[in-house]
């Protein structure tokens, strides 16, 4: 079986998105490219979560040709494959269903930045993409534009949650981040409280800082 490792992280990380009440059933997608061989592990259409093996994560290549699978892939491959194709750092992408950054995505405003945590893996707040019919190549291409040239994260209008990163824990890290935010902002506000947002530029400082520095470091022998 090809890029076992990746499909293998797929599913793990599939089940932690349904653990985490991040999507439930088939719903979300999650893909994963191989530098090397540029081919992509991409999750199947509509097999429930708690069903999924390894070999149900479908292998493609750039032009979405099926090379390994026995199922189509996610109805949403459009959305995964502009980032492959416009963002070179881009090597994860995972769509959910996150409700709370959905909220966001309903009243269409950004996710402000409030907590430190986040903006080390956001660096700022998460913008929301126009509304476009899901599964489609423009859906695909507006929340591309939305997230930038150096996002991770955004939040589709009506829809849910987009992020990305160089690898899958990167990305679903990015997603926990955005959605945290999103519960704290509401928490805070329901309690009638006017959220405190951290400073633009000591969002960048933060996410700066937590790319140069954060890592595990072992012991001086």
């Amino acid at each position: 079986m090809i890029l076992r490792d990746l499909r293998e992280q797929i599913v793990e990380i599939g089940n932690r998105m349904v653990v985490n009440g991040l999507a439930h059933g088939g719903q979300g997608n999650i893909s994963a490219i191989d530098v090397d061989s540029r081919l992509i592990a991409i999750t199947p259409s509509a097999v429930p979560y708690h069903l999924r093996t390894p070999e149900d994560i479908v292998v493609i290549d750039l032009n979405r040709k099926i090379i390994e699978g026995k199922w189509q892939p996610t109805s949403e491959i459009a959305l995964h494959m502009q980032f492959y194709h416009t963002r070179p750092d881009v090597r994860a992408v995972i769509h959910t269903h996150a409700p709370y950054a959905s909220v966001f995505g309903i009243i269409y405003e950004p996710i402000p930045m409030v907590l430190i945590e986040s903006a080390t893996l956001l660096s700022g707040p998460v913008p929301v993409a126009p509304y476009a019919r899901p599964g489609t190549e423009e859906v695909a291409e507006v929340t591309q534009k939305a997230m930038g040239k150096t996002g991770v994260a955004c939040v589709m209008a009506n829809h849910g949650l987009v992020t990305v990163g160089p690898n899958l824990e990167q990305a679903y890290s990015t997603t926990l981040a955005a959605e945290t935010s999103a519960r704290l902002v509401i928490l805070a506000r329901a309690m009638g409280a006017q959220v405190k947002t951290l400073d633009e530029a000591e969002c960048i400082a933060l996410r700066e800082a937590y790319l140069s520095r954060y890592g595990p470091k072992p012991l001086p022998r």
